[in-house]
């Protein structure tokens, strides 16, 4: 076994609670997709929400953020692959998971549709503004969400990654692909789709896509092949597309130093 330490907790700017040195959430998987039932806000909780790497901003249910109390305090763009819309936010807000912590953290009063075709009761979304602030593994196989030391067996690879607003993109022989959790299949942006289309819908809207068939490697590795979803326009500079978490048994980002493991 191979153990890759977190360090730098302390230098990130989330922290664990005093006496802690690690900490180990439980998830649950639908679809594929992390959820925690766990989440505080302002001490108000526990609730449900997605945990999702492939979102810069959190996410809370307008309803929710009226009954304790949140009024906004900023308005900003929202953007996805369907456009940029406008909505508000609260900025002050402390998060909760377990033993770890992160103050200052902004919400959107928005988003959730999208959100809510997975699963009607989650009630907000975790995305790289709180998950940035710490070194962490999806272990999607024994449904935990890891802080502290973890170790992989001989057939992990280690790869650093680069950041897009915050979120991890690992370099793949399709180009920079952004890992996400909230991503249900592999997305290829500026790729004309074949006959196949259907309605996807996002944070900010919905439109028709197409599928393709192609293949990943990552590291020179064939880590995926079979049929993606083709969106015409490219979400971000930079971005060639989306990368599920679900395709992996555990992936562990390394904020501190910058490399993702994938088991």
């Amino acid at each position: 076994m191979r153990a890759f330490p977190i360090v730098g907790l302390a230098l990130l700017t989330g922290v664990l609670a005093a006496g802690q040195t690690g900490a180990v959430v439980k998830i649950h998987l639908t679809r594929g997709h992390p959820l925690v039932d766990g989440v505080y806000l302002n001490g108000h909780g526990p609730y449900r929400f997605l945990i999702d790497t492939g979102s810069t901003s959190n996410h809370l249910e307008q309803k929710l953020a009226r009954s304790i109390g949140l009024t906004p305090t900023l308005r900003t763009e929202l953007a996805s692959s369907a456009g940029v819309t406008v909505v508000s936010g609260n900025d002050g807000i402390e998060v909760a998971l377990g033993p770890v912590r992160a103050g200052a953290q902004t919400f959107l009063f928005a988003g959730l549709e999208a959100v809510h075709q997975l699963s009607p009761d989650i009630q907000g979304v975790l995305g790289q503004a709180f998950l940035s602030r710490f070194d962490y593994r999806l272990d999607l196989r024994g449904q935990r969400l890891e802080f502290g030391t973890v170790e992989f067996d001989g057939k992990a690879i280690r790869v650093p990654f680069l950041k897009s607003n915050d979120r991890p993109l690992v370099n793949t022989s399709l180009g920079p692909f952004l890992l996400d959790s909230g991503a249900d299949g592999v997305i290829v942006f500026g790729a004309g789709g074949g006959d196949v289309k259907y309605e996807m819908t996002t944070m900010s809207g919905s439109f028709i896509v197409g599928t393709i068939t192609t293949k990943l490697l990552i590291d020179g590795r064939r880590f995926w092949h079979g049929e993606a979803v083709a969106v015409p326009r490219q979400e971000d500079v930079g971005v060639a597309g989306l990368l599920p978490i679900s395709l992996f048994r555990s992936v562990y980002i390394c904020n501190s130093e910058g490399y993702v493991v994938f088991e």
